[in-house]
Formats: C-alpha cells, sequence, structure tokens
C-alpha cells in the first residue's frame, strides 16, 4: 500500500486543520515504544501505523507542546505550515528527524545535501537533470565501504532510505566484515575526509563545463534524417512494406547493406532476396526497422579506432538483441523501444571517447567506481551523457530516461525497461547473470515478478544464440 493511503486518516484531519487556518505536529515513533506513545496521546489525536513506526497527529499542537507531551519517547516532530504543507512531505520530515536525533551535526548536513542532489534535477534548468542525476562517487564511497553503510543507512526497513540501498550493487550488501565493529567516531572520520560537499560542487562544475563544451558540436546533435524516420516507423503496426521500403531505399548505402545482411547466414534463406520491399515482407517490418537503424546508428563509430568501435559496437548489437527477448519476460512488450534503448546504452561511452574523455572499463559491466571514476574526468557519466544526447536528437523521453538509468534503475519512470536493459547488459557482459554485479533494485524486481522463472542455463544459451548471430552480422 503507498505511504499516502496509510496517511489518509491523517490527511482528512490536516485538511480540517487548514481550512480553520491552525497548526498541526506530525509525530513519528518507534513501533516498539507504541504501546507508551498511545498512552499519552490526547482523545482527540488520531495515530496510524506505518511499518516499523506509529504516526500521531497533534491538533494546534507546536514542536515544543508535541516533544514535551511524549517526553523520554525516541520521536521526530514535523510541523504543519512551517515544515510542509502535505501529509506525506510532514511524515518524511518528521521520519528523518528521527533518523538523526542524536547524531553529529555533519550527519544531518550530509543527509541533506543527499536529498538536494535528488531533487536538484527538477530545476528548471533543462540541463540540470544530467548534471545532477546521481552523484557516484558517494555510491562508489558508500558501495567500498559495506560496514560503514550499513552502520550509516541504519535498519534497512528505513523507507526514507529505501532509494539508496537501490542504488547499490546487490553483491555489496553482502560483503564486508561481521567481526568489525562500526562507530559513529568511524563514520565521522570517512565522511568528513572524503569532502562529500566539496566533491559534489566540483563535479557540478565539471557537469556544466562538459556540456557547455559539447553544446557546440554540433555534428554530434544531428541525427541522419533516414534515422529520424525510421524512428517514427516503429510505432505504425499497418505501415505498408512499400512505403517503408521507400524510405530505405533514399540511402543507397542503407539500402545495399540491409540487402548485404538479410542474404547472410544469420537470416539462412534459401533464395537470393534482391529487393528491400521483399526483406520487409519476409523479415516483418519491426526486424527491418531495427536493421536500419542499427546500420544508419553505426555511422557514430566512424570517429573512434576502429578496435574499440567493433567491441563496443557488437556489444550494443548484443544487449539491444537480448533486451527484445526478455523484455516480454520481464513485463515490457514495446520490443522496437527495447531495441533502441539496447543499442544506444552506451552512446555516451562512443561520444566520450570522440572527443577524449575518460570512460570506465568495458570489459564488463560497469560498476559503481567506473561510474565515478568517468564522473570525475567529465562531470557526468556516460549514462548521462547518453541520455543528453538523445534529448537533443529529439527522441522520444521514455529513450532519455531508460538511456540514464540503464545502471540505476529505480531512478527510472519505466523501472520494467530500465531493469530488462540493464540485465541485458550484464547478460551481455558475462554470460548470466551475475547478483552480484547487478543493481539490488534490479534483484527485488526480480523476486517480485510474476510468471515462471528463467533458468541461468537458458539465459546463458540465449545469450550465447544473440552473440553469434551478432558476430555473423558484422562479417557480413
Amino acid at each position: 500500500m503507498e505511504h499516502i493511503d496509510i496517511l489518509a486518516p491523517l490527511d482528512i484531519e490536516l485538511q480540517k486543520v487548514r481550512s480553520l487556518g491552525g497548526s498541526m505536529s506530525i509525530v513519528v515513533i518507534p513501533q516498539r515504544y507504541a504501546d507508551k506513545a498511545l498512552g499519552c496521546k490526547r482523545a482527540v489525536d488520531t495515530a496510524v501505523s506505518m511499518k516499523d513506526y506509529l504516526v500521531v497527529g497533534l491538533f494546534n499542537t507546536q514542536a515544543s507542546e508535541a516533544s514535551a507531551r511524549f517526553l523520554s519517547i525516541p520521536k521526530g516532530i514535523a510541523v504543519y505550515p512551517q515544515d510542509g504543507q502535505e501529509i506525506e512531505t510532514l511524515f518524511f520530515e518528521a521520519l528523518e528527524r528521527l533518523r538523526f536525533m542524536g547524531s553529529t551535526p555533519w550527519v544531518k548536513r550530509l543527509w541533506d545535501s543527499i536529498k538536494d542532489a535528488r531533487t536538484s534535477g527538477l530545476k528548471d534548468d533543462p540541463e540540470s537533470r544530467f548534471i545532477s542525476s546521481t552523484f557516484y562517487q558517494f555510491l562508489a564511497l558508500l558501495a567500498n565501504h559495506p560496514n560503514e553503510m550499513k552502520y550509516l543507512l541504519g535498519d534497512s526497513d528505513n523507507p526514507e532510505l529505501s532509494w539508496v540501498r537501490d542504488y547499490i550493487p546487490y553483491g555489496h550488501w553482502n560483503s564486508g566484515d561481521s567481526r568489525k565493529s562500526v562507530s559513529e567516531a568511524d563514520i565521522t572520520e570517512l565522511v568528513q575526509s572524503w569532502r562529500y560537499q566539496e566533491k559534489l560542487e566540483a563535479k557540478s562544475e565539471k557537469g556544466k563545463n562538459t556540456l557547455r563544451k559539447f553544446r557546440n558540436i554540433e555534428h554530434l546533435f544531428t541525427l541522419p534524417s533516414i534515422s529520424r524516420e525510421i524512428i517514427g516507423l516503429a510505432g505504425d503496426s499497418l505501415l505498408a512494406a512499400s512505403k517503408m521500403a521507400g524510405i530505405i531505399e533514399k540511402d543507397p548505402v542503407l539500402t545495399s547493406r540491409i540487402l548485404k545482411v538479410v542474404n547472410s547466414a544469420f537470416y539462412g534463406f534459401h533464395r537470393q532476396i534482391d529487393s528491400v520491399e521483399q526483406a520487409v515482407v519476409i523479415l516483418g517490418n519491426d526486424e527491418v526497422i531495427n536493421l536500419a537503424f542499427s546500420i544508419a546508428i553505426h555511422k557514430i563509430l566512424e570517429t573512434i579506432s576502429p578496435e574499440v568501435a567493433k567491441r563496443l559496437w557488437e556489444h550494443s548489437l548484443v544487449v539491444a538483441h537480448l533486451s527484445q527477448w526478455l523484455g516480454p519476460h520481464l513485463g515490457y512488450s514495446n520490443k522496437q523501444r527495447l531495441y533502441t534503448v539496447g543499442l544506444l546504452h552506451d552512446l555516451g561511452k562512443i561520444v566520450f571517447l570522440q572527443r577524449g574523455h575518460f570512460i570506465g572499463g568495458s570489459t564488463g559491466p560497469a560498476s559503481l567506481e567506473d561510474l565515478a571514476a568517468e564522473e570525475i574526468d567529465s562531470g557526468i557519466s556516460h549514462a548521462e551523457m547518453g541520455g543528453y544526447i538523445a534529448e537533443r536528437w529529439n527522441l522520444p523521453e521514455a529513450i532519455v530516461d531508460g538511456l540514464m538509468s540503464h545502471h540505476l534503475p529505480s531512478k527510472a519512470r519505466d523501472m520494467s525497461l530500465a531493469v530488462t536493459v540493464h540485465l541485458a547488459d550484464v547478460l551481455a557482459h558475462c554470460g548470466g547473470i551475475d547478483l552480484a554485479k547487478v543493481n539490488s533494485a534490479a534483484v527485488n524486481y526480480l523476486s517480485e515478478r510474476k510468471g515462471p522463472a528463467i533458468s541461468q542455463d537458458e539465459l546463458s544459451r540465449r545469450a550465447g544464440d544473440i552473440v553469434q548471430r551478432v558476430k555473423t552480422i558484422l562479417e557480413t
């Protein structure tokens, strides 16, 4: 059940208070103190249970009076209207204050900074979403200090911290030394010596400089007209083969490459196919659109090292095909969009390489350390850069969002799309699903998914088949 549903009784009371111009305190108390707290509340006050917490609404009460009423009981308090206008906002503010009650001052400032970074992408500046969407350096710090991370994040059921847990690879939650004790002094020393605010400001400034530099490179933001038309075809399920063929045939190079690929061993037809319209009829609209879009986009790779280009392009094609296969199993049925996001998921790496920027490791799924290193170099990672280019190309927002969130699916507007591409990326690199390298949110998504499970053997077999087919295409 959503938070707002559980908090509905308090929301009704808040509406009454608002209409009367009064005040209201929201008090969040750990559930183990619920009996004692219920004995302290007034008959006119309202209380609801939210997972591990009791939430009490006190009419016409300020923080000092609310604190005195629940004297000696651990609590967090937020007051309407000073601390927020909506019940959910007040609840989370009170919950956060409970979480940091008695902590040293830097802890509150630190978490305020993290919260600000999460929401700064919503500002009016259209580029801020790419610069401030994620702070990979801090996530890498947490992941590399598992004992300290578990101490800092506290109880794994705290809903206000779930977004942080979702950003960490699943394997890191089972790492660390259980015999090592961690104190608040250890955390203070770690974070203060790391200089969180200084690094965040440096990242922001470098990100602005990077996008300012790329903003003036016009050829990066000119998607070939044939590619735009092909993307436009993807939503037309009734498109006639002759119309599609007519669009593709406007580009002689594209036409010849499609015919060469269609007649390759990849498809294994027994007779020669000598027209694009024939290819469309035999293969179907979706397959030809994918093929044409891939060939058109391939031109982007001509400006980087042939060896690196071949490796990146092979991986991109494998992820595109794996995404199309995995999607229906994971609740996402738009195969065209899966193919496009899978194909372009490393677009940011290609663009970085064109301009001499650092990119993280290419022999396995990008780790938080890889993404943090890109961020140190450019202020943003290849995921944000890919989303930025896609937006400048005027691609659909779903594609922009999918590219930005394929390493952190819980950030996505459509999590099923992002999880699918994320898992396809891991599968393409590893030949199977290595949970140690899979994002925690994706693991949770899989555990909650309805429908038959896919065995590791089936995943490995399908990945191997697709890799071989893509190699055949590239040889052609």
